[in-house]
């Protein structure tokens, strides 16, 4: 036992040494900026069943400030008022064009078709895709083109303030980002010296028009339930420039509304995330629990050297914790002092979905069914 926990102190060593470097890289996106160079902005919106935030999202892009663009607001076979509010919208703002969408093609993830549609419909030089529940300060937008451009970037990802209304959702949340920092290392975003890894957030994915036909569009990636970090590992991979910022003043999300939301949203994305392997999953799931949990039932069940290890172990992870909290949310880094709470939750969370994913063959997300098989597939 104590040269495992020799090891897993070794392992959060490095993790906090490269975490700490790495969330030194992403800048916050800047105030006041001005864009160089004035290009039409396309901003697409994939929106299924918004009708409780669409309104808000469309007046927030359309009341933008100081450059030019077109919204493209895609209903995506809605089953609620999101295509009624929307077409009431199209009449009163002239910049919003309404697409509706009203079968989904086989072959095709609903977000991912959407947004295809959208960027077909679409005739800017670059291309925002966001989503039907993102919320913009008015010059969220200029802000965003002047960072692109005085960074000579072809593709920029912003992190938005993720609203939660509760504290279990604010610390499960948290441990989601610290629990994603390390094992996807978002700051190689930018990393201009290499392709490997990469970053794309769904609520704000900007880019050039160029770059995203060059990788093939979201038809190269059609079945994705992650197309949003997939695009921006694509486009790393291309070795087109890349950046990540915060923006923490200038977008902000409800990301789940309740941590029961948060739980099952996570059954789309964390078997794709494992790549779809059962091994990994079970792997992933030990690992958590020995690393993350076991230490501090150590620290209060054993003593001498092993618990000394154990308190080494734990002063590195909450220190991680810390340094991504404090980068990458609003959140309190008071929340580390239930990290093993917050690590048993997602330990649930990842159980539940490789099960249900199991048990019913694949994962169903907003209403539609995706097969594992159909998921594995690989676009023609």
């Amino acid at each position: 036992m104590l040269y495992l926990f020799i090891l897993i102190t070794i392992f959060w060593l490095i993790a906090f040494i490269d975490g700490w470097r790495g969330m030194g890289s992403i800048q916050p996106l800047p105030i006041h900026s001005t864009s160089k160079r004035r290009s039409l902005l396309s901003v697409i919106i994939a929106a299924k069943d918004e009708e409780q935030s669409i309104e808000k999202t469309i007046r927030s892009i359309s009341s933008q400030k100081g450059l030019d663009f077109e919204v493209i607001a895609v209903n995506d076979r809605s089953n609620d008022r999101t295509g009624e509010i929307l077409d009431n919208l199209q009449g009163e703002i002239r910049s919003l064009k309404v697409i509706h969408i009203e079968d989904l093609p086989s072959g095709w993830l609903g977000k991912n078709h959407a947004l295809q549609k959208g960027y077909e419909a679409s005739s800017g030089e670059y291309l925002l895709f966001t989503d039907g529940d993102v919320e913009f300060n008015q010059h969220a937008l200029l802000n965003s083109m002047a960072f692109l451009q005085e960074q000579q970037a072809d593709h920029l990802t912003v992190a938005p303030d993720l609203k939660a209304n509760s504290f279990w959702l604010k610390a499960f949340i948290a441990y989601f980002l610290f629990g994603f920092g390390f094992f996807k290392r978002p700051w190689t975003a930018n990393n201009d010296g290499s392709i490997k890894g990469g970053m794309g957030i769904g609520a704000f994915q900007l880019l050039s028009r160029h770059v995203y036909e060059v990788i093939g569009t979201h038809a190269a990636f059609p079945l994705r339930p992650d197309d949003d970090l997939h695009l921006g590992q694509t486009i790393k991979s291309y070795g087109y420039k890349q950046r990540l910022a915060t923006g923490f003043q200038h977008i902000s999300v409800e990301w789940y509304p309740s941590l029961k939301d948060a739980i099952k949203g996570l059954e789309k994305n964390t078997f794709a995330g494992l790549y779809y392997s059962y091994l990994m999953s079970l792997f992933a799931i030990i690992g958590t629990f020995i690393s993350q949990v076991l230490p501090f039932l150590i620290l209060i069940t054993s003593d001498g050297l092993l618990q000394a290890v154990a308190a080494l172990n734990i002063l590195l992870m909450v220190s991680l914790f810390v340094v991504t909290t404090r980068k990458m949310s609003t959140y309190s880094p008071l929340l580390s002092l239930i990290l093993p709470f917050s690590a048993s939750m997602f330990i649930y969370a990842t159980v539940k979905a490789v099960w249900l994913t199991y048990k019913r063959g694949g994962i169903m997300w907003r209403g539609t069914f995706y097969s594992i098989k159909e998921l594995k597939k690989k676009p023609k």
